[in-house]
C-alpha cells in the first residue's frame, strides 16, 4: 500500500514541475508569447521548426556549437522537467539577442531588437538535446524563464507551425 501512495505521490509531483502544453494555435495566441512587437518570440518559434529541425526531430542548427546563439540552458531553478542522471540530454535555450552568434539569426526574427527595450529580448525557446543523437525531444517555450509563462510544444502545434508561410506567420 505504502509503495502504491509514493508512487502516486512522486508521479503527481513530476506531472506538476511539467509546464503546460500547447496543442493549438489558439492555446499559443492566449498565452500572448512573442507578441507584440518587439517582442520576436513567435519569429523565432516558426523559424526554430522550419529551419533547425526536419520532421523526425532531428537537429539540423547545433546547440551544441553555439549556432545562432544557443547555449546550455542549467536549469537551476527547475524552470523544465529535471532531466534523468547518466544520459547524454541536455537543455538548450536560443532567443538571447545579446549571445554570441545571435546577429547570425535571421533578420526577420532580429528586426524589431532594441538593446535599451528588454520587451525586445525577453523570448526564448528552449529545447531537451540527445547530442549522441542529435535529437530533440521536446520544444519549450518562455517568457525570460519564466515558470508561470513556460510551456512546451505539443506536436499538433509543432506540425502547424512547420506549415505556416511567411506571410501567414506574420498576421499570426
Amino acid at each position: 500500500m505504502s509503495t502504491i501512495l509514493f508512487s502516486s505521490l512522486l508521479l503527481s509531483v513530476v506531472l506538476a514541475s511539467a509546464p503546460p502544453t500547447l496543442d493549438t494555435d489558439e492555446d499559443l495566441q492566449k498565452t500572448g508569447f512573442g507578441r507584440p512587437p518587439p517582442r520576436h518570440g513567435l519569429r523565432l518559434l516558426k523559424w526554430y521548426v522550419k529551419a533547425c529541425l526536419d520532421n523526425n526531430m532531428e537537429a539540423l542548427c547545433d546547440p551544441v556549437a553555439g549556432e545562432y546563439g544557443f547555449h546550455p540552458f542549467g536549469n537551476e531553478e527547475d524552470l523544465l522537467p529535471r532531466l534523468p542522471d547518466g544520459q547524454p540530454l541536455g537543455y538548450f535555450t536560443i532567443g538571447n539577442l545579446h549571445s554570441p552568434h545571435a546577429q547570425d539569426l535571421p533578420y526577420d526574427v532580429r528586426k524589431d531588437y532594441d538593446p535599451n527595450d528588454p520587451l525586445s529580448n525577453e523570448d526564448r525557446v528552449l529545447v531537451k538535446y540527445n547530442e549522441n543523437t542529435q535529437h530533440v525531444s521536446d520544444i519549450f517555450i518562455s517568457e525570460h524563464y519564466n515558470k508561470t509563462r513556460t510551456y512546451i510544444i505539443g506536436p499538433k502545434l509543432l506540425a502547424f507551425l512547420r506549415q505556416l508561410t511567411h506571410h501567414f506567420y506574420i498576421e499570426m
